[in-house]
């Protein structure tokens, strides 16, 4: 296999909980024993966000009441919770080899994946385990041809055929036929499933400009979402822009990338984001004041006349925390008028200076939930804050009682798993060679 771009941690630990939300209702057979770590991960990490904040859980079986809902059975608990302890975020009380409790000390989101990205690359895992990972991870960035995806991460075809198995049938690959070439085109669903329009336009794109290109291109504004854009992109023609800038107008053009405006003391600029960065569609208008918000402040990050903003992230969690307020300064009146617009704030004048402006936070749950995933697209480049979370399921364990007294839910069926002929051949060889060697 060619070298692959390492991914980094952070990135690890968001795919582990991908791929194991994906799969934790499909029966995935003998090639189970080849996922088995990135799903011990991701259910580590989901039980983690669903615990942090309970302090103490006393009631061992309403634990695996909760675990159950998200693939972690009581057999698999123990495992999980082995997990949670070794990288410190829990500590298990035992009487023999009874569990009789919990304590937990769950970091904040970012660095419970990035923990247990790096926990990943410093235990065992296997060839499957990581390929998955980068497929997932390119997948998530934007649709491309399954030669393309190949090709790039440099997989031999036994191999990217068994993860496309994984995938597909835990539904975090899907494929598209292209009506103009025969050439199957795969996309991740947890990020692409509401733009079927737009992964036809990607395969457009990636046959004129190819894959190397537009996924430089579109990785740029993926990892510094609100990327500023030049002004000669909305100015005439295509003819003068540079390379990068026309797949970007091209990009744009499609409805591929958003680019909301916003207008100051240095006239209008646009910014761009990458679409719906896998948060459910329903909260699209969650999204849209996000990038508002966030377009505003990387106006004064990188077009301010007097002063130019030095940390974007001190300012979203001064909006986050009471009097949800940022300011005063001369030019937040103008700067942050789209935010008034749209109903995420308002500006009240300075008392001791008339030229100067604050922006004050309506803080709605609507808007702090917009002001939370403007951080995770500026440190981050997607949504975690919310991630796999189920807040039914989290109240269950936050509030008193037994669990008799819990939420009760009709078990769901696991559905079979659907393999390749030639995934079913590398399954029965492994068994057969076990058997040669008189292992079984």
């Amino acid at each position: 296999m060619n070298r692959r771009e390492e991914i980094d941690p952070l990135k690890i630990g968001i795919r582990c909980q991908d791929i194991q939300t994906s799969v934790q209702d499909v029966d995935l057979g003998a090639l189970g024993a080849e996922t088995k770590n990135i799903r011990l991960l991701g259910m580590a990490e989901r039980l983690a966000i669903h615990i942090r904040g309970t302090d103490v859980i006393d009631d061992y079986k309403k634990l695996e009441y909760v675990s159950s809902q998200f693939g972690i059975d009581a057999i698999m608990l123990p495992n999980v919770l082995d997990v949670l302890s070794e990288v410190a975020w829990v500590r298990v009380r035992k009487k023999g080899s009874n569990i009789l409790g919990v304590e937990e000390s769950v970091p904040y989101f970012k660095d419970i994946y990035s923990e247990i990205g790096q926990y990943y690359k410093d235990t065992r895992h296997s060839e499957i385990e990581d390929a998955a990972i980068a497929v997932t991870d390119t997948l998530a960035l934007c649709p491309i041809g399954e030669e393309d995806l190949k090709n790039k991460l440099g997989l031999e075809s036994r191999l990217f055929k068994l993860v496309l198995d994984v995938g597909r049938s835990g539904k975090f690959i899907g494929d598209y036929e292209s009506h103009e070439a025969d050439e199957r085109i795969l996309y991740s669903p947890l990020y692409w499933v509401e733009n079927p329009e737009k992964v036809d336009a990607m395969y457009r794109l990636l046959k004129q400009y190819g894959a190397e290109s537009l996924l430089s291109a579109f990785g740029k504004i993926r990892e510094y979402q609100g990327y500023p854009l030049s002004d000669g992109l909305f100015k005439g023609g295509k003819e003068a822009l540079s390379a990068e800038d026309e797949i970007l107008f091209e990009l744009i053009k499609r409805g591929v990338l958003l680019a909301p405006k916003v207008n100051s003391f240095r006239g209008e600029k646009n910014f761009a984001f990458t679409p719906y960065v896998g948060i459910p569609i329903e909260e699209k208008v969650i999204l849209e004041k996000a990038m508002a918000v966030l377009a505003c402040i990387r106006y004064g990050e990188h077009f301010g006349l007097i002063t130019k903003i030095k940390y974007p992230g001190i300012i979203l969690d001064r909006l986050l925390q009471a009097p949800h307020t940022i300011g005063s300064h001369s030019e937040i009146r103008k700067q942050y008028a789209i935010l008034v617009v749209r109903g995420i704030g308002k500006v009240f004048p300075d008392k001791t200076d008339s030229e100067r402006w604050y922006f004050r936070l309506i803080d709605t749950e609507e808007n702090i939930k917009a002001i939370k995933l403007a951080k995770d697209l500026l440190l981050i480049g997607e949504a975690v804050s919310g991630k796999g979370i189920e807040e039914k399921l989290q109240s269950v364990l936050l509030c008193s009682g037994s669990y008799e007294e819990s939420l009760r839910v009709l078990p769901k069926l696991r559905k079979p798993a659907k393999f390749s002929r030639e995934t079913q051949k590398h399954i029965l060889n492994e068994v057969l060679d076990l058997a040669r060697g008189g292992k079984l």
